[in-house]
């Protein structure tokens, strides 16, 4: 969950970040060391939105700040600020927020656009329990039950996912056929102590534009030994053109080992950004204790890559 990120209260020196490339690649990595800085003011360290990346991978054509839900309430926001590596949050004592403070923000989950809100933020200390967090403010006016991701007003289109839990029985069998077939084509490599067990699907979204139909899906696979369970999470985008019958796997990430350690992976929401064109898709990695966002961005036909994944938050 995107609250998952930041509500933390024990703090924990050593996490197992992934890192991740069109063809999946998982390592560790300590937190880095925290520096002596005073604050960090969120005006200083943007660059202008051009339509370019910017130095930590933030397509800077999705503007200035991510939006998060924080909790059950709906007007409680977590500010992710993109630009922010891990080294710069974790040593921030203090947020200057006077650049984002009451701009207007529209308000998307994996229906789309589902409300629009402006965001009331004030400058802020940093988390007193050691864990590393983004800072939070709220939303103002009549914010609907269920958004999961806003970004400032102008900059996206939502597009509607279809999920399994919302298909008939037909169409949902194929949709997991499908998923499964894929997931098998990218195990050749994978741990051979998961060699011959079924997939099943977790998560399983459709998404159909003009051109293709993509699916975004997490399988997993259990080895259920009592001594030493273990399990393999797939993450995968398949994409399939108009003209062809066959999904072709377009990108994917692996996690395996114990169920505690493991990565879990949950889509808040497809966007269409209004200055490239591109397509992107919102991506939560949660962890034992924290986790990071990800933004995963169509750069051609079966090509997608995670151009941005955020600071770690989290204990």
């Amino acid at each position: 969950m995107a609250h998952k990120l930041l509500l933390m209260t024990s703090c924990r020196r050593t996490v197992c970040c992934l890192l991740v490339s069109a063809v999946g690649v998982a390592g560790c990595s300590d937190r880095p060391a925290a520096k002596n800085v005073d604050s960090a003011a969120l005006d200083e360290g943007l660059p202008p939105v051009t339509g370019s990346t910017t130095a930590t991978g933030w397509d800077s054509s999705a503007g200035p700040v991510m939006i998060v839900a924080a909790s059950k309430n709906p007007t409680d926001a977590v500010i992710v600020l993109p630009v922010f590596p891990d080294s710069s949050l974790a040593a921030t004592s203090r947020f200057e927020l006077q650049g984002i403070a009451n701009i207007p923000v529209e308000l998307f989950n994996s229906r789309g656009l589902v409300g629009s809100s402006t965001l009331q933020v004030s400058s802020q200390a940093s988390d007193a329990t050691g864990c590393v967090n983004w800072p939070t403010g709220r939303l103002t006016g009549s914010v609907p039950l269920g958004w999961r991701v806003a970004l400032q007003k102008g900059r996206a289109v939502g597009l509607p996912l279809d999920s399994l839990e919302n298909m008939g029985p037909a169409d949902s069998a194929r949709v997991v056929a499908d998923v499964v077939k894929v997931a098998l084509s990218l195990s050749r490599n994978a741990d051979p102590a998961f060699r011959g067990i079924p997939f099943f699907v977790r998560k399983g979204y459709r998404l159909t534009t003009g051109f293709s139909s993509i699916l975004v899906a997490e399988a997993v696979r259990r080895i259920n030994e009592e001594a030493n369970p273990r399990e393999e999470h797939l993450l995968m985008l398949a994409e399939r053109s108009s003209n062809n019958s066959q999904y072709r796997p377009a990108f994917h990430t692996r996690s395996a080992g114990a169920e505690e350690s493991l990565e879990t992976s949950e889509i808040l929401g497809v966007l269409r950004l209004m200055r490239t064109n591109r397509l992107a898709i919102v991506i939560t990695f949660d962890y034992e204790e924290g986790g990071k966002i990800g933004l995963l961005e169509r750069l051609g036909e079966h090509n997608w890559r995670l151009v941005w994944k955020s600071a770690y938050t989290g204990c």
